[in-house]
Order: structure tokens, then C-alpha cells, then sequence
């Protein structure tokens, strides 16, 4: 296995993001409260890993942790955020959104792919237990480049063999990131079987509630092979 592969770390904190890039990593994801699967950050959290930490920068949007279906004033207050965002100069948007009914909302993906303009949007995952995901993947071809996931599971261990579906059947269309609980010792054997460029990683990233840089290093090391 070739150094190729990207590791990518949750951070809800500077020091986080410092001890991030120490360990190896290749891009952060910040938002916080990750016990809720991640909600958007603040700004000046955002602005302070920017100014201090050279390493691409990722951030989630997502107002509240009820649910992945959003209201109008919802959506109001997406678009705003992610207008924030693009002046403050991140390097990436994490989004995802669900209809009533369960499914991808392809329509609202597509508004905030607008507004990010240049700045990719990542696809998060809302899609993983989400009605019929893959009517979404081929909706949403040449408007979103990146697809965080754990496939059709809530753990990527347990997603697995969806996941090799789709990194196969979507090889070229999406990047995808492979993300979802997945521990240091599930790592060689993901890699062998599912063919993804990427892996995301918050928990095994972390010693006492805190990214780690020995932690990130060994999960550099060992998709480094």
C-alpha cells in the first residue's frame, strides 16, 4: 500500500487542528458537539484554525441535531452560514439534508453546492441511512465531488461491503471518504476491501476527549502501509 491515501481528522477545538497536522494528517473537518455527529462551528474557531494551522480545511454545516430535514428558516440559516464560510476562505462545505420522507434532498445539496461557488461541498452522512442513496449518488454526478460515509450503515465496519458497492460503482464520480466509528485495528483490513482514497477519523484520533498527534500518526502509518 502507497502513501496515497488521505487522512482526514474531526477537530472541535485549535489545538485539535495543531495536533492534527503534527500526526500527519491531510485535511480537518471542524465542527462541534461530535456526540451529536457534528454541528456547525464558530466562526472564530474557524477563523483561529485558518490563520494558525496550514492544512486544508473542512467545515460542516448543520444548524441543529434534530434531525437532517430542515424548515425554511432552517434553510435560511444554512445559506447564511454558508455564505459566512466562503468569505472566511474555507477550503471545503460538509452538508447533507434529508427530505420528509427520507431521502436525500437532492434540491437543498444543490442550492448550497451553488452558493459554496468554487469551494467544493462534500456530501455527508445524512446519506448512510437515507432512502434509496443511490437514486442521490446519481443525481447529484459533477455537483458534489465528495462523498463522507459510512455506506449503508451507521459504522463503517458495518457498512463495509455497501461501501465497496459504491467506491466501485462510482469509481471516478466521487471521492469517497471513508467515515463512520471505524478504529485503528479495522483499518488495514478496510483498506484491502473497499478501495476508497480517503478515511475520516474522530474517536481513534483522540486520548482523553483530545486529537492526539501519536494517535493521528498511527493512522498514518498504517494507511501509509
Amino acid at each position: 500500500m502507497t502513501g496515497n491515501l488521505k487522512l482526514e481528522i474531526a477537530v472541535t477545538a485549535l489545538e485539535d487542528a495543531h495536533q492534527a497536522k503534527a500526526g500527519g494528517a491531510d485535511s480537518i473537518e471542524i465542527s462541534q458537539d461530535l456526540a451529536l455527529d457534528g454541528l456547525t462551528p464558530s466562526f472564530d474557531l474557524v477563523r483561529a484554525v485558518l490563520d494558525q494551522v496550514v492544512i486544508t480545511t473542512n467545515v460542516i454545516v448543520r444548524p441543529h441535531a434534530r434531525s437532517f430535514v430542515y424548515d425554511a428558516a432552517d434553510v435560511a440559516t444554512i445559506m447564511e452560514q454558508v455564505k459566512t464560510l466562503v468569505e472566511i476562505g474555507v477550503h471545503g462545505i460538509v452538508f447533507g439534508a434529508q427530505t420528509v420522507d427520507g431521502r436525500i434532498d437532492v434540491d437543498l445539496v444543490k442550492r448550497v453546492a451553488e452558493a459554496s461557488g468554487s469551494i467544493p461541498v462534500t456530501l455527508h452522512r445524512a446519506l448512510d441511512l437515507s432512502r434509496d442513496p443511490e437514486s442521490a449518488l446519481d443525481a447529484l454526478r459533477g455537483i458534489i465531488p465528495r462523498v463522507l460515509t459510512a455506506g449503508p450503515a451507521r459504522t463503517a465496519w458495518d457498512g463495509r461491503e455497501g461501501l465497496r458497492r459504491w467506491v466501485q460503482n462510482y469509481k471516478g464520480v466521487y471521492q469517497f471518504v471513508v467515515s463512520g466509528g471505524l478504529m485503528l485495528e479495522q483499518l488495514s483490513e478496510m483498506i484491502r476491501t473497499i478501495g476508497a482514497d480517503e478515511y475520516h477519523f474522530g474517536g481513534a484520533a483522540r486520548l482523553n476527549g483530545m486529537v492526539d498527534s501519536r494517535q493521528v500518526r498511527q493512522l498514518r502509518e498504517t494507511l501509509n502501509g
